[in-house]
C-alpha cells in the first residue's frame, strides 16, 4: 500500500529508505513470548546502542515505546549519531554495547579488521520505490539509459546506495562505469540539484515526496527494484568479544527487535508515533510517509548478497561468510 502525502523536505540522516507500508517476510505477526527477566539471567541489563536519525532505526524506538525491552529485562539507551562510521570507534572502545548501521560500512570495517563483527539482528530492507533516482522537469534525462555520462549524488562514496544502483543499472542495460558519483550531504542535495552540480538526484523519503510535489521532479529509476529488491540496508551489530561475554543479553535484544518489527508490519501507527522522537519528521509527515521493510527475522542468504556484491565491486579484499557473523535466531 502506498499513500499520498504532502511531505516536507526533512533531513533524515544517513539511510535513504522509504517505500510501501512496513512489512517483512516470514515469521508470525504475533510477538514471540519473552522469558522473564529473572529466568533470562542476562549478563547485562542496561545497554547503550548507537542509532541513526533515520526511519530505518524505528524498531529500537518502537521496542522502547512498547516496553518490549522491558519485558526482556533490558534497559536500552539509544545514542544518536549522524552516520554509522562515527559509531564504529565507539563500539570498538566499548563506549557503546551495540550500534545500528548499514551493512556496507560494517562489512568494510570487518574486512579491514577494524572491527570483529557480530550481527545481532537485521534492521531494515529497501521496499519498492523506497529509493528513487529523480530528474527535474526540464531535464533531458527521460530514461535509465539517459543516466550514462551523468552525475548522481550519494551520501557516502562506495556505500549501499552505489552498490544497489549498480546492479539495477546493469539490469536496465546501463553501463555503471559511465555514472559519476559525487558525495553530497543530505542538507545540500536540493541546492546541488537545482544548481546543476548533479544531473539526477538519488533520494529517499521524505525527500522523494517533497521533490515530486514541490518541484515536479520525475522518477527515472527505482534502485530498490529488480536484482536489488528487498536489498538489506541496515542492522544491529556488536563486536564478537561483546557477544561472547553477553550471549543472553544479545538474545534478549534480538527478540525485542524482532517483536517490534512484527508489531510494525501491519500497524504503521506505532512507527509514526515514535518517528518525531529521533528524526526531523514531524507528526503529520510521519503519519503518511512510506516506510522501509523492518525485519522480524534474520536471513543469512539475503545478507550474503551484500557481501558478494561488495566483493564483486572490489570493496572487500576477501569473501565474507555472512552466516558465520550472525547470531542464532531466538525468535521469528
Amino acid at each position: 500500500m502506498r499513500l499520498g502525502r504532502p511531505a516536507r523536505a526533512a533531513i533524515i540522516g544517513l539511510a535513504l529508505t522509504l517505500g510501501a507500508v512496513a512489512c517483512s517476510t516470514g515469521g508470525s505477526t504475533t510477538p514471540s513470548a519473552a522469558p522473564s527477566a529473572s529466568a533470562g539471567g542476562l549478563e547485562k541489563t542496561k545497554i547503550k546502542v548507537a542509532t541513526l536519525p533515520a526511519i530505518d532505526s524505528a524498531a529500537i524506538y518502537v521496542a522502547i515505546d512498547q516496553k518490549l525491552f522491558e519485558k526482556e529485562g533490558l534497559e536500552v539507551t539509544p545514542q544518536v549519531v549522524q552516520a554509522a562510521p562515527e559509531a564504529i570507534p565507539m563500539l570498538v572502545k566499548g563506549e557503546i554495547d551495540a550500534m545500528f548501521g548499514n551493512y556496507v560500512s560494517m562489512f568494510q570495517a570487518h574486512d579491514k579488521q577494524a572491527l570483529k563483527l557480530r550481527i545481532l539482528a537485521e534492521g531494515s530492507r529497501a521496499a519498492p520505490d523506497s529509493l528513487s533516482i529523480m530528474a527535474l522537469p526540464n531535464s533531458p534525462i527521460k530514461t535509465a539509459k539517459d543516466l550514462e555520462g551523468k552525475t548522481i549524488n550519494v551520501n557516502v562514496l562506495h556505500n549501499f546506495q552505489e552498490l544497489a544502483l549498480t546492479q539495477v543499472l546493469k539490469a536496465n542495460n546501463v553501463d555503471p562505469a559511465k555514472i559519476k558519483y559525487v558525495q553530497v550531504t543530505f542538507q545540500n542535495i536540493m541546492p546541488s540539484w537545482k544548481g546543476g552540480q548533479i544531473d539526477a538526484a538519488y533520494l529517499g523519503e521524505p525527500m522523494v515526496t517533497a521533490a515530486t510535489s514541490s518541484m515536479g521532479a520525475r522518477k527515472i529509476l527505482d534502485p530498490a527494484s529488480g536484482p536489488a529488491a528487498e536489498f538489506p540496508i541496515s542492522g544491529y551489530v556488536s563486536t564478537q568479544d561483546w557477544y561472547d561475554k553477553n550471549p543472553k543479553t544479545a538474545a534478549a535484544f534480538q527478540r525485542a527487535i524482532h517483536n517490534a518489527a512484527k508489531l510494525m508490519e501491519n500497524n504503521r501507527e506505532v512507527v509514526a508515533k515514535v518517528l518525531p522522537n529521533f528524526t526531523q519528521i514531524d507528526a503529520a509527515t510521519a503519519a503518511t510517509v512510506t516506510f522501509p521493510y523492518f525485519s522480524s527475522n534474520d536471513n543469512p542468504v539475503r545478507l550474503q548478497r551484500v557481501a558478494d556484491w561488495m566483493l564483486e565491486a572490489k570493496w572487500l579484499t576477501k569473501a565474507i561468510d555472512v552466516k558465520s557473523l550472525m547470531s542464532p535466531t531466538t525468535s521469528g
